[in-house]
């Protein structure tokens, strides 16, 4: 006999079916995460190096990525670029971590990046002129570019290196480094452009920069100031590789740098905040002699100096002038009557050097 339920036929019992769908969604969105957590980094290194290879662009590559999208964090390792024509590096790190907000980057008009990174090699170079002037070239043609409204960067340990085709030397180690770059494109020349740059001098010091770029007649020059303070005396001497024809009084000491960008090349002054130098004169065959100045309104101390394919420091002028300067103040003869006398000193006689490069920033 049939059994009769009153209200109607027995409903069937739904919820196995149900569980058995969330258990399949779950176990498909896991396998789905484990996949792209396993292939997004290989993904990423490989768009990443493909872009590097963009002739449009600025060349670089790197090794391995690391991703933790949940924390925002991309970490890039061997991180280089170079000279696609020579393979000759520009800049190098070790291993470089990028912090974004994937959201603010897809929704929010303002865009910003932060970078950090243990150590990174800057080299200066003809290579790096060279590629520099091949992105002013092709800057016009340049398409799908990269542009953030704020890159800010923190660099445990920047070495600027002079490279040559025989050697390499470090001619400045700067530390904790804090780099804040406003309106920057990533892949071509930056036209609306401006920074702030602050850290310390591994011998001693602080060293403080802001530049910025701006556009007009095709061009895009910057205009960079900074300032040194506390610097050790001997500062100049060590990014220069070789003694300069001046020798400070003071044990440490405060300046100032302004530069610009004009076709090509970088121009500038550094100028130390000092009262008074010796003049070293070296000449074949006499001893050397060292020539005490005062510095006044009158009588003043700057550093010009030329970047181009390397930064040349043009001091034959300032050395002339503070040289065959005569008028002396009445207080240097009354406060020391040797003040503005030469004092001969015994060396062996070397011929003067007209010119020495560094890279001051």
């Amino acid at each position: 006999m049939r059994t009769l339920y009153i209200g109607g036929q027995k409903k069937k019992n739904s919820t196995g079916s149900y569980w058995k769908v969330y258990i399949f969604l779950i176990l498909l969105l896991t396998g789905i995460g484990f996949v792209l957590k396993l292939t997004a980094p290989m993904i990423v290194e490989n768009w990443i190096n493909k872009k590097g290879t963009d002739t449009d662009g600025y060349a670089f590559s790197v090794r391995n990525v690391d991703l933790s999208l949940q924390n925002g964090k991309i970490t890039l390792n061997d991180v280089k670029i170079f000279n696609p024509q020579t393979s000759s590096n520009l800049l190098e790190t070790p291993n470089l971590t990028i912090q974004l907000d994937l959201v603010d980057l897809v929704l929010n008009q303002n865009k910003k990046v932060s970078i950090t990174a243990d150590k990174v090699d800057l080299y200066i170079s003809k290579d790096l002129n060279s590629e520099i002037e091949r992105m002013r070239a092709t800057n016009a043609k340049a398409g799908n570019d990269v542009y953030l409204d704020v890159l800010d960067g923190k660099i445990t340990k920047l070495n600027i290196i002079e490279k040559k085709e025989d050697q390499s030397r470090t001619m400045l180690e700067l530390n904790d480094v804090n780099l804040k770059v406003k309106e920057v494109s990533l892949l071509s020349i930056n036209k609306k452009s401006e920074f702030t740059l602050t850290s310390t001098v591994a011998d001693g010091g602080k060293m403080n920069l802001t530049g910025k770029t701006h556009e007009g007649n095709g061009i895009t020059p910057w205009a960079v100031h900074g300032t040194l303070k506390q610097i050790p005396s001997g500062f100049f001497n060590k990014i220069a590789g070789s003694e300069l024809p001046f020798a400070f009084t003071e044990s440490h000491l405060n300046a100032e740098l302004t530069a610009y960008s004009d076709n090509g090349s970088v121009l500038g002054e550094i100028t130390p905040e000092i009262k008074k130098l010796n003049l070293i004169q070296e000449k074949p065959g006499v001893p050397t002699q060292t020539i005490k100045r005062k510095l006044s309104d009158d009588l003043t101390f700057v550093l010009p100096f030329t970047l181009k394919d390397k930064l040349t420091v043009e001091y034959s002028e300032t050395f002339q002038k503070l040289k065959s300067y005569k008028k002396y103040p009445a207080a240097v003869a009354s406060n020391d009557a040797t003040e503005a006398k030469t004092e001969v000193k015994a060396a062996e006689p070397v011929k003067p050097k007209k010119s020495f490069s560094f890279w001051s920033f």
